[in-house]
Order: structure tokens, then C-alpha cells, then sequence
């Protein structure tokens, strides 16, 4: 089941900075530029590791969800 977005945004694990994506193509990245996030309320389009190209990074250590509200 896919849940509406109500609010798109997280946390950078790295730097500790705050984004958020409000509209459909509104690109957010992180001051250390290690995530990015996408989308707005439409879908939810993120992107990490972008300081290790190359290499296998995991999610969890990028990126905190739960700053992101979804509807239930």
C-alpha cells in the first residue's frame, strides 16, 4: 500500500541539516552534500552516499525519515 505524502522531509545523519522538498520538482540537498531529496508531496525521490561515489553505503547511515509525515 502506497501512502500519500503530507510533508517530504528528513535529516542528514552526516552534517545534521534539515531538507524538505514542498512541491514536485523542488531538489533539496544537504549542506555536505551527502543526501539529497526530491518531489514534494507527489513522490519521494532521495538519493545518498553522494560523498563516497563508488562505494556501498547504506541508508540508515545517511538519512532520518522521520522528520516525514505520510497520511495513514
Amino acid at each position: 500500500m502506497i501512502r500519500k505524502i503530507l510533508v517530504n522531509k528528513v535529516r542528514c545523519k552526516k552534517c545534521n541539516t534539515i531538507i524538505e522538498s514542498k512541491q514536485g520538482c523542488n531538489f533539496a540537498l544537504c549542506r555536505c552534500k551527502a543526501i539529497f531529496i526530491d518531489g514534494g508531496t507527489k513522490f519521494q525521490r532521495y538519493g545518498w552516499g553522494l560523498d563516497r561515489i563508488g562505494e556501498k553505503t547504506s541508508i540508515d547511515d545517511y538519512i532520518d525519515f522521520s522528520y516525514s509525515i505520510y497520511e495513514d
